[in-house]
């Protein structure tokens, strides 16, 4: 006996992420860069054989209200509206154990918002030992120093709490849990809380919309440290007192020991700055480390595939397809990179190259967390099923082995959805499916003896 059945498919807001408010604090400090501290001033020919006018300033010594722990970070910013400010580049060195350093390039940061005011250079971790720096300004030839030019040093001293001794291990804190998050079957990873790391505060009006696709970035940071929740509240006063965001970028951040940290204040759906000035419909999560540099380590990948599989399952996307993103007008993955939605290096290639990994992972976490999943043929079963063919295109069939009569099937997403089902009696069965979304699916199917199996199907 054979049947055919047709299964159908049951189916924001903009908010400026900068601020003109900055944090004051003992640890932080900002300088302006004025005439007056300009050393010396030459004309020099560049390694592209183009003139150049190289402003060194006096050198700086390096002083902060608390001991620096492990480094101190530096970066410079300026207006996107100062006279000459796309022809600058930076050039600084540090002196420790009374020696200076080498000249090292200080490279403009193709990592932040476009909406921002400001232009800025990477953020640098300099040594805890570095006892005075000295920054040099490379402009064209002709060109007098730009006007609102500030250096910003930060060391980064976390609060006294009693979660910071378990920072590096095995994080204690799960952060707050939104009502609608416990409807998903894939819980939120535990993660280590803003105040823990030490955010001092969130945005004040911070925006929020629902989420469509998911970006995977890397910090292009430091791959090593010995206490990663001061990267992380480096990043933040770098994006809060450099970049002029509101607050931190990233929805969340994971080091390289697989700890997850809790990103922008605000909670669920809550609209971050990571993602080429489109961020609407988006979570950002930044993997911390430069994966241009290095392989990305397997507890970085697990717990970034439970973000994105708990993500996923709360704002019911297939982690498998794409769609169009609709503040950039892009078609992209629902797991996608940095560089999908503009011009930068972000995640690094050697993360960028295991996105199609990732998405799988991500898809088989879902599977794992929902109740259609792990049911088999039940133990002792003397028959199983095919489904001819897998993966499918416009329709597969379903047939059971020892001619045993199939009652009733059903058809669930990815996210425990139920997308379909029908009640019957045969033991072959003929399942149009092209009106469907592609991606993968759970066929769950009933017996005649009440029991019930599951096989995975992908629809192509």
């Amino acid at each position: 006996m054979k049947k055919t059945v047709l299964l159908s498919l049951l189916l924001a807001c903009v908010t400026p992420f900068w601020s003109t408010a900055q944090e004051t604090s003992p640890n932080r400090k900002k300088i302006t860069i004025t005439p007056e501290q300009v050393q010396s001033t030459v004309a020099a020919e560049s390694s592209l054989r183009n003139a150049q006018t190289i402003s060194t300033l006096k050198p700086l010594k390096i002083k902060f209200a608390d001991r620096v722990e492990n480094f101190f970070t530096l970066a410079l910013n300026w207006p996107k509206t100062t006279s000459g400010s796309t022809n600058l580049s930076f050039e600084y060195r540090e002196k420790k154990r009374n020696k200076w350093s080498e000249w090292k390039a200080l490279p403009v940061d193709r990592h932040g918002e476009e909406e921002s005011s400001v232009e800025a250079t990477e953020m640098k971790q300099l040594d805890a030992r570095v006892k005075s720096i000295q920054i040099r300004v490379l402009q064209a030839a002709g060109q007098s120093l730009p006007e609102g030019i500030q250096i910003n040093l930060f060391n980064p001293v976390l609060p006294q709490n009693p979660g910071s001794a378990s920072l590096n291990t095995k994080p204690t804190n799960t952060g707050p849990l939104l009502p609608e998050l416990r409807s998903c079957s894939c819980p939120l990873p535990q993660m280590v809380g803003r105040d823990t790391w030490g955010a001092p505060r969130p945005c004040a009006s911070p925006g929020y919309a629902a989420v469509t696709h998911l970006v995977v970035h890397h910090s292009a940071g430091t791959n090593t440290a010995t206490n990663w929740a001061q990267v992380v509240l480096s990043i933040w006063d770098f994006h809060v007192n450099t970049r002029l965001y509101c607050d931190v970028a990233y929805n969340y951040l994971i080091d390289p020991n697989g700890v997850l940290y809790e990103g922008r204040g605000g909670g669920n759906n809550v609209v971050g700055a990571h993602f080429c000035a489109t961020n609407t419909g988006t979570m950002g999560v930044c993997l911390l480390g430069n994966f241009q540099e290095v392989e990305p380590s397997d507890a970085m990948l697990n717990t970034l595939a439970n973000v994105l599989a708990w993500k996923s399952c709360n704002s019911n996307l297939d982690p498998l397809t794409k769609s169009i993103h609709a503040r950039s007008t892009l078609y992209l993955n629902h797991v996608c990179g940095h560089r999908d939605g503009c011009a930068t290096e972000c995640p690094g290639t050697n993360v960028y190259s295991k996105l199609a990994s990732i998405r799988a992972k991500v898809a088989s976490n879902i599977q794992a967390c929902n109740f259609t999943v792990g049911i088999d043929a039940p133990k002792g079963a003397d028959y199983h099923i095919d489904i001819i063919p897998n993966p499918a295109r416009q329709s597969f069939r379903l047939q059971v082995s020892n001619g045993l009569r199939i009652t009733q099937l059903e058809l669930y997403n990815l996210m425990g959805q139920r997308m379909g089902g029908v009640q019957f009696d045969a033991n072959t069965l003929q399942v149009n499916c092209g009106n469907l979304p592609r991606g993968a699916y759970v066929v769950r199917v009933h017996d005649a003896q009440n029991r019930i199996s599951a096989r995975q199907i992908v629809l192509q």
